[in-house]
């Protein structure tokens, strides 16, 4: 049953009362019902709202918080009194966490214990309010505390958010310079999950398995998004666990589950066991899904598997459902909401088949982001001649299916992780021993990319301990696994670093551990 609401929080509220009994979430194995969630919801909005206003803040609230249902629960709380929720990587570290929360500006930050040492190792929780999720009674407010301060209130409803007003902000790596923060209007969440639960035939019999970060568009949209709509539940974990994984799928009576390529490739890995059919999917989804890989998955394990195309910035592009039996390699023809053509170097579309850049244009207001954060000139420039150009390639066949090829970027693409080389070398260049540094991506046994960096190092560099450094400055999916030491970095003439040239270096290739004795 479709609703008329506007935004997630709407959807929640909505199905709290069509399904109240009915488990939206299902954590560490028990079970919160909508009724419950809509309750919890309501306070913590209310509780939010009380924090920003007393505090004088900008209506936005960050939140450094990996999964768990407080995280849920905050931003969704945040978007029903009428903020909005910035969702950051739980993974960042050093400087780029520092200049994400200063570029938000809230006043109302929440964490976890290891976060705030995250954020106060950079001097980022400075005069704000911070909330802890696992606090206790000493030192910053406790998330439950706080909640558990503000009555329930039956009678309370959303705000009522306009389609055209912010519902959430993700940071989106860029490919050069600082992260994007994407701006996700409350009519992109509508228009994406009622697209997706109809292609999918979604209900409320039906049980996301989800370990996917949260504050992944992915996860907003393609999960919660569609399951709040439908009434379904969200099985949610913590990790990915690869030897968990199928127990999970079988305890918790998942119907659909996603994932990204280098889990499944890791699944697939795994040895043959007799219970690999032994479970209630009935799909699968994926990003980026290689041909090869979906037919052999599927044939396994019997499960039928489908390749979603889309991005932060608009969530889904590609429409593929059960129903068209799609060639092996598509991702589907075109979400309704947007137009997508492929075209040459010059601008003009290309004939069925032949490869190019894909571009998109959509076809009514609200169904993709408004822009980046305070960045009008970045946000023109993603646009060429009223088409949105991804930084992707593909082509199309004569039925309108998509097929998705390469990025043309310089992302690097690490366990479903869009990774700016431009961040890791910031990060790397506050190491004293290194110099100069060039980083790309190459290809990674377990699929997608390992992360290489090309060092020119100061002379008597000592490069013991780099690794766990690293980790101390950057998320851990942008800490590097391979390593050249060099004596020049290859440059153009504008002194812009020639990425081709250093995936094919021939210097010596060092692991983590080779890096962590040279110069001794």
């Amino acid at each position: 049953m479709m609703t008329t609401a506007v935004g997630l929080a709407d959807h929640l509220f909505a199905a709290g009362v069509r399904h109240p009994d009915r488990a939206f979430l299902i954590w560490n194995g028990e079970a919160i019902t909508y009724r419950d969630a809509v309750d919890l919801v309501s306070r913590t909005g209310r509780a939010l709202r009380d924090l920003n206003d007393s505090n004088g803040g900008n209506d936005r609230v960050t939140l450094y918080l990996g999964n768990g249902p407080e995280a849920i629960y905050a931003w969704l709380g945040a978007q029903a009194a009428g903020m909005v929720p910035v969702t950051l990587n739980r993974g960042q570290r050093g400087d780029a966490l520092a200049e994400m929360v200063a570029r938000v500006d809230s006043t109302v930050v929440l964490t976890d214990l290891s976060g705030l040492d995250q954020l106060e190792s950079v001097d980022a929780a400075a005069g704000r309010t911070v909330v802890l999720v696992d606090g206790g009674a000493d030192g910053p407010l406790s998330f439950w505390d706080l909640i558990r301060s503000v009555p329930s209130d039956p009678v309370w409803k959303p705000v009522g958010n306009r389609p055209d007003a912010p519902a959430t902000i993700l940071f989106s790596s860029g490919t050069t310079g600082r992260s994007k923060g994407v701006v996700v209007p409350h009519g992109m969440f509508d228009a994406g999950s009622a697209e997706l639960a109809k292609a999918w035939a979604v209900d409320e019999r039906d049980v996301f398995h989800n370990w996917a970060p949260y504050f992944h568009i992915a996860a907003q949209m393609d999960v919660f998004g569609v399951a709040m709509r439908a009434g379904a539940t969200v099985a949610l974990f913590e990790t990915f666990s690869l030897s968990q994984f199928w127990n999970q799928i079988r305890d918790c009576g998942a119907t659909l589950f996603g994932g990204f390529v280098s889990v499944l490739e890791l699944l697939y890995a795994a040895a043959p066991d007799p219970r690999d059919r032994s479970h209630n999917l009935r799909m699968g989804i994926a990003g980026h899904l290689p041909a090869g890989l979906r037919r052999d998955f599927e044939q396994r394990f019997g499960v039928r598997m489908l390749d979603v195309y889309g991005m932060s910035e608009a969530e889904p592009l590609s429409m593929p459902t059960l129903e068209l039996n799609l060639p092996n390699g598509s991702c589907g023809p075109a979400n309704p909401n947007f137009e997508i053509q492929i075209h040459d170097d010059q601008g003009k579309q290309l004939p069925h088949g032949e490869q190019g850049r894909i571009v998109f244009r959509p076809q009514r207001a609200n169904v993709m982001m408004s822009g980046y954060l305070d960045e009008p000139e970045r946000t023109a420039n993603a646009w060429r001649e009223g088409w949105f150009q991804t930084g992707d390639i593909g082509r199309m066949d004569s039925a309108g299916y998509i097929y998705f090829v390469e990025r043309m970027t310089d992302f690097i693409r690490v366990r479903g992780e869009n990774v700016s080389p431009q961040e890791v070398e910031t990060a790397l260049l506050g190491h004293p021993g290194i110099a100069e540094v060039g980083v790309v991506g190459v290809p990674s046994e377990l699929g997608e990319d390992d992360i290489k960096a090309v060092i020119v190092p100061v002379p008597g560099a000592d490069f013991t301990g780099l690794v766990d450094w690293c980790h101390s400055v950057m998320a851990k999916f942008m800490v590097p696994t391979l390593f050249q030491l060099v004596e020049k970095i290859p440059r153009t003439e504008t002194s812009k670093i020639r990425r081709t040239e250093l995936r094919s270096l021939e210097s010596e290739l060092l692991t983590r551990s080779d890096i962590d004795a040279a110069y001794n």
